[in-house]
């Protein structure tokens, strides 16, 4: 199957070369055809086709930009157009040049160069080529996923921005991070392993643009050579970004500065090196501003409800029925949007992210670079757009532990893959150290799905293990662990002794859910109090406590 890309509007398939130095011989060199040029017999053929295309369009492109000075020599000095005539000649020179040299480095490098991309907030089905979501206009994250990988079954050990940032920079659940909640006293332990050390270690360029939203990132050195990001949430409209520390304010849509800064970075870094680095969107937060440009992009969409938008909650936590009065919920929601015009907004705040995703495919296949990096694109969490009458995220339902998970990887993944092995959060820190072929720390929880992609693991991980902490500002959630195999779901609110007077479910604690998602998909009949479940019941609660044990969960099952 061809690798080719397909054209998608915004994209930039052909490779532009532009053109060399400009001889000063006062005799007229013998004319010399480019395919004479010399050629090292180590090059491999799309070595030697780079350098007879980047030849081919100089002569041409210089023939042309001189021709334009000389028509208007009669109208300048002879200072002045000696001047313009090796401007001219240094511009169409330079761009060429370097784009051969990262050709030429990427051809030897023996480690790939990794970009992770995430989102906030974003839907595991919120991606045009996925089918959930027609309306939805994302040609680049579509051909990230038809040119590459689905991994359908991807999950966050805790539904919620910082903590599950947190595991993505370093390979750890929350409990082990210390960044169990969104506030801002909730920051990372000392000792914990970020991953960008070990990368810049073993030769990697490291970058992180965007979104952290952990607390005390910036404040350490986290080994990055370039850091452009910004405490807490960002605005969508003239955010101020810090850049290597310095503090820069912006004007204008906060996902064009992140595409920016992103590529900035690859243009300017150290060619000779791979590289590594994330870029956090702030989109698609709540607040759903997008882009001037794009707000009425999707006005004549109507989106439909879910089909468990008017879920009953029958035999489920009382918890459900006052969060979806709140902002959290369907009905608190739908006091301030329309459920379509809200469907609008996401979606055309996704535009943004995805020109971004455009202009970083363009400018990797500019430099010969496309088929030596890894793409991975995700978000920090699922979302509720109405499912079971709730917004936001943070409950263990799938439609808040789902992610996207898209992986672009030409040289180990064919075409339209899908994976459906269970991968986490946590294990993207030690995926990307192991294809820079650098040892994993033991602290590090999450595993790597290098093997899966490879062919060398079929099973995956059989369980994992779900968190999530009570915030006084959303009140609506309690405190819920749980534990998620292929077929079951377990989901425990434990009686914390927590007697504050917002805190929910008050008397009914401790309480379980059940559910059986190979025939129950939507998570609508809670099992847990079913007689003919209880054998079920009892594995799975053997089951996280086990995976509580294992990962260290202070305080254990209660």
């Amino acid at each position: 199957m061809s690798l080719a890309a397909p054209h998608h509007h915004g994209i930039e398939t052909d490779v532009v070369n532009a053109n060399s130095r400009q001889g000063r011989a006062r005799e007229p060199a013998p004319r010399r055809d480019v395919t004479e040029a010399t050629i090292t017999p180590d090059e491999s053929p799309d070595l030697v086709d780079d350098r007879l295309d980047c030849l081919r369009s100089r002569r041409t492109t210089v023939y042309n930009v001189l021709r334009g000075i000389m028509d208007t020599h009669d109208k300048i000095g002879r200072r002045d157009f000696i001047n313009k005539t090796l401007s001219a000649a240094a511009a169409v020179t330079a761009a060429p040049m370097v784009w051969s040299a990262q050709r030429r480095a990427a051809a030897t490098r023996k480690h790939p160069n990794v970009i992770f991309m995430y989102t906030d907030d974003q839907r595991y089905d919120a991606v045009h080529a996925m089918g959930s979501q027609p309306w939805l206009r994302t040609p680049n994250m579509d051909r990230l996923m038809t040119q590459g990988a689905n991994f359908r079954n991807s999950f966050v050990t805790t539904s919620l921005c910082s903590p599950s940032r947190s595991s993505l920079l370093t390979g750890c659940y929350p409990h082990i991070t210390g960044v169990v909640d969104n506030l801002r006293t909730s920051n990372m332990r000392d000792n914990i392993p970020v991953v960008f050390p070990f990368l810049k270690k073993a030769g990697y360029s490291t970058a992180y643009i965007g979104k952290v939203h952990v607390p005390n990132f910036s404040l350490a050195d986290r080994g990055l050579d370039f850091l452009a990001t910004f405490p807490g949430q960002g605005v969508y409209f003239d955010n101020t970004f810090f850049v290597n520390g310095r503090e820069t304010p912006t004007k204008g849509y906060i996902t064009d500065h992140i595409n920016r800064y992103m590529l900035e970075f690859l243009e300017k870094r150290d060619t000779a090196k791979p590289f590594v680095m994330y870029v956090g969107h702030k989109a698609v937060h709540s607040g759903f501003e997008p882009d001037p440009k794009y707000k009425d992009l999707f006005k004549n969409e109507w989106m439909p409800l879910p089909q468990t938008w008017d879920d009953t909650y029958e035999g489920r936590p009382s918890y459900l029925k006052e969060r979806r009065k709140s902002w959290h919920g369907l009905d608190g929601c739908l006091q301030k949007f329309n459920y379509s015009d809200l469907q609008r907004r996401i979606a055309a705040c996704l535009v943004s992210v995805d020109d971004g995703i455009g202009r970083l495919l363009a400018l990797l296949q500019k430099t010969g670079e496309l088929d030596d990096t890894i793409i991975i694109y995700s978000s920090d969490n699922g979302f509720f757009s109405g499912q079971h009458g709730l917004n936001d995220k943070r409950a263990m339902y799938e439609d808040s532990i789902r992610v996207p998970y898209l992986v672009h990887c030409p040289k180990l993944i064919k075409p339209g893959t899908v994976y459906d092995q269970m991968v986490l959060n946590i294990d993207l820190a030690p995926t990307l150290l192991d294809f820079a072929g650098v040892e994993i720390p033991k602290d590090m929880q999450g595993r790597s799905w290098k093997p899966v992609v490879e062919g060398k693991e079929r099973a995956g991980r059989e369980a994992w293990l779900y968190e999530y902490n009570w915030e006084k500002a959303y009140p609506w959630d309690p405190t819920q662990f749980g534990v998620r195999t292929r077929r079951y779901k377990y989901i425990r609110y434990p009686d914390v002794g927590n007697t504050d007077p917002q805190y929910p479910m008050k008397g009914e604690l401790p309480y379980d859910e059940l559910y059986d998602l190979q025939n129950d998909s939507l998570e609508m009949r809670n099992l847990a109090q079913d007689t003919a479940s209880a054998g079920v019941l009892r594995e799975m609660k053997d089951l996280l406590k086990k995976q509580m044990e294992e990962t260290g969960y202070p305080g254990g099952f209660r």
